[in-house]
Order: C-alpha cells, then sequence, then structure tokens
C-alpha cells in the first residue's frame, strides 16, 4: 500500500486533515526524543549529586559540593534551602536582646518552616519544568481521534451526497468517500496512540520524580532545622 498514493487521490479535506496529523506526529516524536535525552541526562546528573550528597555530613560540606547544587533538580532544591539557612542563622545570631530571645525560643518552628517552604516551592517549580510539552501530548492524545473521526463523516457524507447525485450505489461511486473515510481514522489512531504512550511514560517518570522530590525535601529540611536547634542552643 503506498502511502502517498493513497493521500494524492484523497480529496482536498481529507489531505488538510491528513497534513494536520503528520503534523501532530512529527512534533510528538521530536517530543519523545526531547524528553528522553532530557531525562536519560537529567537520571545521570542526579546520580552524580546522591553519589557525593551522602558523603556530605555537615552544612559546610554541603555548600562545597559547587556544580552540582546547580545541574540537577536535587541540588538547586538543597541549594535554596540552605540559602534559607544562611540567612535565618545570620538573623538569629543578630538577636540579642533577651526579650527577643525568648519570644525567638517560642517561633523557631515557624522560622525554620521556611526553609521546608523555600524548597517546596523549588519543587513545584522543578516538576513544572519536568512537565513542559505533556500538555502538549495531552492534546495530541485528544485532538488527533476526532480529526481522525471528522474525516471519518465528512467522507461518508460525500460517498452518500454522490449516491443521491449520480442515483446509483456503485463500488466506484461510493469508494473514494469511503477511502478518505477509513485512511483518516487511520491517520489518527497512528498519531493518538504513540502520543498517549509517550505521555503515560512521561508522566510516570515526572511522578516518579515528585515522590522522589518529596523525600528528599523531609530529610534535608530535616537536617538542616536540626542545625538550627544546636546553633541556638550553643
Amino acid at each position: 500500500m503506498n502511502i502517498f498514493r493513497i493521500f494524492l487521490d484523497s480529496s482536498i479535506t481529507a489531505q488538510i486533515i491528513m497534513i494536520i496529523l503528520s503534523i501532530f506526529s512529527i512534533w510528538s516524536w521530536a517530543i519523545f526524543f526531547k524528553k528522553l535525552l532530557n531525562l536519560s541526562r537529567l537520571n545521570m546528573l542526579c546520580k552524580r549529586f546522591f553519589s557525593s550528597y551522602r558523603f556530605q555530613h555537615t552544612i559546610k560540606e554541603m555548600e562545597n559540593m559547587g556544580a552540582l547544587l546547580n545541574d540537577n533538580p536535587f541540588g538547586r532544591i538543597l541549594n535554596s534551602g540552605l540559602e534559607e539557612y544562611k540567612r535565618l542563622r545570620i538573623s538569629i545570631k543578630g538577636i540579642i536582646d533577651p526579650a527577643a530571645q525568648a519570644r525567638l525560643s517560642l517561633s523557631l518552628d515557624e522560622l525554620t518552616d521556611n526553609i521546608r517552604l523555600i524548597m517546596e516551592k523549588g519543587k513545584l517549580l522543578e516538576i513544572a519544568n519536568l512537565e513542559s510539552s505533556l500538555p502538549t501530548l495531552s492534546t495530541f492524545v485528544s485532538v488527533s481521534p476526532f480529526l481522525g473521526l471528522l474525516g471519518t463523516v465528512w467522507g461518508v457524507m460525500v460517498a452518500f451526497l454522490d449516491i443521491r447525485t449520480r442515483g446509483s450505489a456503485h463500488i466506484t461511486v461510493v469508494a473514494p468517500g469511503i477511502s478518505d473515510a477509513l485512511i483518516t481514522t487511520v491517520y489518527g489512531l497512528l498519531v493518538a496512540i504513540p502520543a498517549l504512550i509517550f505521555y503515560n511514560i512521561f508522566r510516570s517518570r515526572v511522578n516518579h520524580y515528585d515522590n522522589e522530590l518529596t523525600q528528599f525535601i523531609k530529610e534535608a529540611y530535616t537536617r538542616l532545622r536540626k542545625n538550627i536547634l544546636l546553633d541556638r542552643e550553643n
């Protein structure tokens, strides 16, 4: 079956629909390969981050991780927590009034919550970045079958109009309309099915990172809060 011959033999309406679906198909495959490469690189960077992070036992050591704090979601979130930790630590050290220090002791939990909130805000930005292009894939999944259905309905309508016009239901009369109806449906499914597979693959990966980042924030926040409390006691 020559797909180009079928395209050329189709009506203008069917050709327009097939061109749109072909663009959707190329676009979805481009998204697939780009996201696959980006996630593979991200996975490598995250592994490198954790291979170093697990051996950092003090705040100073974590601050000295350098580029590892900027080239992956976990590092950037940790870096935002460290920045907030340093600001909070400086503000606490600067309080010398006894009454203010007493009030600080009562509100210390609320203050350290700022570290967690900053890291959670960073997580939202990271997840939004990971989710880029997923709405486009979702749109292709939803729209492509309907475009194929539009071509199907149009082709069937044309076939019945030809029957009414010529007064005959011979195969040569209805074949062009039925052909348009079938080919646009096939095009729609060929776009929607891969796009749906791609979407589910990447949605699963994003959900995985979402869960991992949530656990990481809990761990990092606990370590930073513990250091704030220790500094306060000392």
